[in-house]
């Protein structure tokens, strides 16, 4: 019997169908992956699971049983848990308090705190989690967030676990642990939905597949019958070739120039220079310093010392508004959190860094508004309805152009690429990698920090390594491969 069956899941939003009858099946004891390019519906059909958002028709089914509820709460008790892409945890409670938010041990009114941090315990020690339940979450890892997340499932009794995009921030040791755990639970008998854009997970992880596009489902294959090619062509629905565009480099001029850059305890005497043109990839380890630098070229957190010169010119930039008049513009790593404002439109976040574009004399003119949000839209090709749809109804990958059409409005001299295809699927990367080639080839200076050495080889011109804040060595494309910069990631320093 099956553990869980969806059958005939619709879902309408306004202009949009986002699942259109959807079946899915899972067994217990399987890692079912979920994979599709962003707005495929593979969110929508879990957050239907989970109780987040009504079906509008169709029925679940667990182990042959008829289940209708209309709550997270509810779906918790049917044993139905889900770890978003995006943790909810409260940073300021400890572990303990976070594992059983409101859910907590009580008598009397009052909380039995021994009990909390004993169950808290229990529930860790399933994962072979030596984390103290007292703790602050706010003082872990991303890592060990994640098994936190984990832990709250099982304290419910979790029959499903479904884990959205869980890989996304962490490092490949961190990602063996999380497999491995993942692994026990499903030995143990748990059915785990497990939705991810690194499609080599599938086949480490999986033992079935289920691919959607367009808020219908393709095809479930065995994993073991199945190639990454054929997953990505059922995935967009056509053969994709040249996964890394080719351009012609023809790099102009020194744009950006960075001196002797540090900031105490976080980076130190860091040096490198990016051409008008070119592509310049900053990799390393989590942990080396890449996002920092980053942020104190924007001005978001400014070095203590060190210079930086654009053109040649030396600049002093204290703010982000200093960097983006001096033509500097950051994609943020969190576009949600840093990028973006959710709460606005597709039009309002384009427009956001540039509003003088719009201006009629001191007034915004919103017919030049719209016009200009909407030859944004063309250019990059951004999936949405209208300018005037809300950004957090799209999709990952769309949500991400949306971010690269407000740089671009700014003429910025100088962009920094701050992990610019996380979570997003491989079409869309493909999609953004050739804006990025566009942009370069407009005379336009990139620095791509990126995790993934693949998307390092493939895109960039030269690739400088970090190691614990230092630059540990510089490749040119030619000479670059995965071993040469795993060995510059993790140079002892102190040698």
């Amino acid at each position: 019997m099956s553990l869980l069956e969806m059958c005939n899941i619709t879902k309408h939003y306004p202009g949009v169908k986002a699942l259109d009858n959807v079946s899915f099946c899972l067994r217990p004891g399987e890692v079912h992956c979920l994979v599709g390019e962003n707005g495929a519906g593979k969110s929508t059909l879990m957050k239907v699971l989970a109780g987040a958002i009504p079906r509008d028709s169709g029925a679940i089914h667990i182990q042959g049983v008829e289940a209708n509820y209309a709550s997270p709460q509810q779906a918790a008790r049917l044993g139905i848990s889900m770890i978003h892409q995006e943790f909810n945890l409260a940073p300021q409670l400890s572990v303990a308090e976070n594992i059983f938010l409101g859910r907590a041990p009580t008598q009397r009114g009052m909380i039995r705190w021994r009990r909390l941090y004993d169950e808290a315990r229990s529930a860790l020690g399933m994962l072979d989690a030596p984390i103290d339940p007292r703790r602050m979450v706010s003082t872990l890892s991303v890592a060990e967030q994640q098994i936190v997340e984990i832990a709250k499932a099982l304290s419910v009794n979790a029959q499903i676990l479904v884990m959205d995009e869980p890989s996304a921030t962490l490092t490949d040791h961190e990602l063996v642990t999380m497999f491995s755990i993942v692994k026990r639970l499903a030995r143990q008998g748990m059915g785990i939905i497990y939705i991810s854009h690194r499609l080599e997970e599938i086949f480490k992880i999986g033992r079935r597949v289920t691919i959607m596009r367009d808020g219908q489902k393709i095809d479930t294959r065995e994993v073991c019958d199945v190639s990454r090619d054929e997953i990505i062509r059922m995935m967009v629905g056509r053969e994709l070739k040249d996964e890394f565009p080719s351009r012609q480099v023809s790099p102009g001029g020194e744009r950006l120039e960075v001196q002797h850059l540090s900031r105490h305890n976080v980076f130190e005497d860091v040096s490198f220079s990016v051409r008008s043109g070119e592509i310049v990839g900053l990799t390393g380890l989590v942990g080396s310093g890449r996002t920092e630098v980053a942020r104190a070229i924007f001005g978001a957190n400014p070095a203590d010392s060190g210079q930086i010169l654009l053109d040649g010119v030396p600049i002093r930039i204290r703010t982000p508004k200093q960097a983006i008049a001096q033509g500097i513009g950051l994609l943020t790593e969190d576009r949600k959190g840093q990028g973006l404002v959710l709460g606005m439109t597709v039009r309002e976040n384009i427009l956001m860094a540039d509003m003088k574009a719009a201006l009629f004399g001191p007034f915004l003119n919103p017919f030049r508004e719209r016009e200009i949000a909407s030859d944004k839209v063309r250019e990059l090709n951004i999936k949405t309805p209208h300018v005037e749809q809300m950004v957090h109804h799209l999709s990952g990958g769309t949500q991400q152009k949306v971010v690269l059409a407000k740089w671009l409005l700014t003429q910025s001299k100088m962009l920094i690429f701050d992990e610019p295809t996380r979570g997003v699927d491989v079409g869309a990367k493909i999609e953004i990698y050739r804006l990025m080639n566009a942009v370069a080839a407009k005379g336009v200076a990139i620095l791509m920090i990126t995790s993934e050495l693949p998307e390092a080889l493939g895109m960039c011109d030269r690739v400088i390594v970090m190691r614990e804040g230092h630059v540990t060595g510089e490749l040119s494309g030619a000479e670059a491969d995965q071993e040469k910069i795993m060995h510059l990631a993790t140079l002892d320093l102190a040698g």
